[in-house]
């Protein structure tokens, strides 16, 4: 559990949840804090020395979630409620061979049709797409392919 530091919302999360998921829920939060940070006045005065009594916080448990177009964020988010499943290798395999701008694609590297060139997989685990997908959103090759 995280108490925002502005306001009074508070984040849960399972002891189970990764940190990526946690700072995901705390960055989203940030974004719609109604009590957000104000940098052109002077330096906010610390907090109050009361400490957020968590039995002041709404009594009913859901499991809150951020919209954003909604402009009222619920004070309570429970992550973590659904394990995300890992892909298998071949589900991995598969994804890399769908993808539109690969070839020859091999556990340790794939062909991208942008470039022409070779690009080398993630030694993690075979066919990890993550150099990959990095060097897909950077490739002039397929950004000029996307644009015509």
């Amino acid at each position: 559990m995280i108490q925002c530091g502005r306001c009074q919302a508070v984040i849960e999360y399972d002891t189970q949840t990764d940190w990526p998921t946690v700072s995901l829920l705390v960055n989203e939060h940030l974004g719609t804090c109604p009590a957000k940070l104000n940098f052109h006045g002077p330096a906010p005065s610390h907090p109050p020395s009361e400490t957020y009594d968590t039995q002041n916080a709404p009594s009913h448990n859901f499991v809150g979630k951020m919209d954003a177009n909604d402009n009222r964020p619920d004070n309570r988010f429970i992550a973590g409620c659904h394990e995300r499943q890992r892909k298998s290798e071949g589900q991995r395999k598969q994804e890399l061979e769908d993808d539109e701008y690969t070839y020859s694609v091999c556990p340790t590297s794939v062909r991208c049709r942008g470039c022409e060139k070779e690009i080398s997989l993630d030694k993690r685990s075979r066919y990890y797409p993550g150099l990959w997908t990095k060097h897909r959103e950077k490739c002039r090759g397929i950004q000029r392919i996307e644009v015509s």
